[in-house]
């Protein structure tokens, strides 16, 4: 179905009507959440079961297949999220935490690693990097695929750095705190600029007061090129530039320079296209922005797609969001996420149907918005904290506040054990998910790590101790049967039967590769820590391939 076809029996125009600052980021806040819950089940890398995911105007229930901490089915609710939102809640909380920047790096980030759902690879890797060495990955000894890194992972949680200023204008600020964030986790280019792209996107839709013309946004983004596109300032990353000097795959300052020319021409595409009016066809403009091509995953990619989708259907945000929910073959999930972004920041939330204020953790995206709004964000923190607490629960520590158990079930691990999903609630209401395998044994079972159920157990003074004993995912028991055993130092490429049909399924893997060239790219994805473009341009395949095999890839 083409994109453009998609729910258009349910066209309803927006009221004129402009909605307050304080509507518009909570539009923002909920619509980023919508698009991810509505497209993650199509997105490449979903892993969902159903070989042919359905258009539908409302969330579904599907199941995921998941490889950690060991092979099991998971089933997802309709209107869960994934970790697009479970990255923007963690840059808020880093945001009302005060210095956002240490609380992201040293609290939100490793123990992202215990709840996340569906996280890139170079998110995990800047991650596990916080967590087990210390130390961001443009300081640590393996630079190569952080400067590779362009991926879309940074433009997804940069809305809470908008928010957050909306009462103090200051849009270099905000480009500041952009490329602050972004080079946390990576460090290519299209990264950085598909971040200030997007932030200055959401900007001006924020201070717009009144109604957006056709085609405007477009306009005032090509505008805004020599702010958002600006190099990153000597004076505050002097020390990150030296380092990205040193890259040997390209040449940093000619590279940003000709990611940003691209980004221009393609937004001058896009303000072109729009001129079509109705003759417009969504599918081969987001073709042209090669969201179905092998940098579908670019946040250069995302930021421009989210601002065509934006732009075309501004009098219409439910079908601006539906489109590339459900445009099979894009990284749906992100750019329905930022395009959400988007037309909440302009259009507020009276537009959104009743079918979508079911998306996980309705309340506690509002509520964090009104943190990020408050004038005194801790001290407005701490009384809803207080006054959760109030309430019965068993109440724990963690690196982020106070979390409770809700609900806890077990999955099984094919005949070998099963999975242990743990369901948690923070103080302000966001749902976490934890796993723990456990794996059928004759004798007695023990594990010497700490899990995220016995850190929580544990009183705040010994809050700093346990977690540095943490793993960055769910333990497996030592008593493992040596034909399944995994090793704590190498990775294993590992195919239950299940796994194989599924693989022999995929329309991905009937594309042309041989074996040979398939082991080639196991082997590289088991001894190296490149990122998938990489390796996908050094085997000459679609970086879908590598995607798909990289699933199978356990630690």
């Amino acid at each position: 179905m083409r994109p453009s076809a998609i729910g258009q029996r349910r066209i309803k125009f927006m009221a004129t009507a402009i909605p307050t600052q304080t509507e518009k980021c909570k539009g923002a806040m909920l619509a980023t959440a919508i698009g991810d819950a509505l497209g993650w089940p199509n997105e490449p890398r979903s892993r969902n079961r159903a070989k042919k995911p359905k258009t539908n105007d409302h969330f579904v229930e599907w199941t995921r297949s998941c490889s950690n901490p060991r092979w099991h089915d998971e089933k997802i609710l309709p209107g869960e999220y994934s970790d697009d939102t479970q990255m923007t809640l963690s840059v808020s909380r880093s945001i009302i935490a005060g210095d956002w920047e240490k609380f992201f790096t040293e609290k939100e980030l490793p123990f992202w690693l215990t709840y996340e759902r569906g996280g890139g690879g170079a998110l995990l890797k800047a991650a596990k990097s916080c967590n087990k060495k210390k130390v961001l990955l443009w300081q640590s000894n393996f630079t190569q695929g952080y400067f590779n890194a362009g991926g879309n992972g940074a433009a997804m949680r940069i809305l809470p750095h908008v928010i957050a200023g909306a009462k103090t204008p200051d849009i270099h600020t905000l480009m500041l705190n952009a490329i602050k964030n972004t080079l946390i986790t990576h460090g290519h280019p299209r990264a950085f600029l598909g971040a200030t792209c997007y932030a200055y996107a959401l900007e001006y839709l924020l201070r717009k007061e009144n109604v957006l013309e056709y085609g405007e946004l477009v306009t005032a983004v090509i505008d805004g090129q020599k702010i958002w596109g600006a190099n990153p300032n000597p004076d505050v990353f002097g020390d990150w530039l030296d380092v990205a000097r040193q890259h040997r795959d390209y040449e940093y300052a000619t590279e940003w320079v000709n990611t940003r020319t691209h980004m221009v021409k393609q937004l001058e595409y896009i303000r072109d296209s729009l001129k079509k009016g109705l003759m417009l066809d969504d599918t081969k403009v987001l073709t042209e922005l090669e969201c179905f091509g092998k940098v579908n995953g670019a946040g250069d990619v995302a930021a421009l797609a989210a601002i065509y989708l934006a732009s075309r259907y501004a009098n219409n945000p439910s079908l601006g969001i539906k489109v590339p929910a459900f445009s099979f073959g894009a990284d749906t999930d992100t750019i329905a996420s930022i395009t959400g972004g988007l037309l909440g920041m302009l259009s507020g939330m009276n537009w959104i149907p009743p079918e979508w204020r079911v998306v996980q953790d309705y309340n506690c995206l509002i509520q964090m918005t009104e943190l990020l709004l408050a004038d005194n964000k801790k001290e407005a923190t701490k009384a809803e904290v207080s006054e959760a607490k109030t309430q019965d629960g068993d109440w724990r520590n963690s690196p982020i506040g106070k979390i409770q158990l809700v609900d806890s079930k077990n999955v099984p691990n094919g005949k070998y054990g099963i999975v242990i999903i743990r369901k948690w609630q923070t103080a302000l209401g966001q749902t976490l998910y934890t796993k723990e395998a456990e794996l059928y044994d004759n004798g007695p079972q023990s594990n010497d790590q700490t899990t995220l159920y016995d850190f929580a157990a544990h009183s705040p003074s010994k809050t700093k101790a346990i977690w540095s004993q943490m793993p960055s995912t769910a333990p497996v028991q030592k008593s493992i049967p040596q034909n399944v055993a995994l090793s704590k130092l190498k990775r294993q490429f590992v195919l239950d039967g299940d796994s194989i049909a599924a693989l022999l399924g995929n329309p991905q893997f009937k594309k042309k590769i041989t074996v040979g060239k398939m082991l080639k790219i196991v082997r590289a994805l088991i001894e190296s820590d490149e990122a998938s473009d990489i390796l996908a341009k050094q085997f000459e395949v679609e970086q879908s391939i590598v995607d798909l095999l990289k699933a199978y890839v356990i630690e």
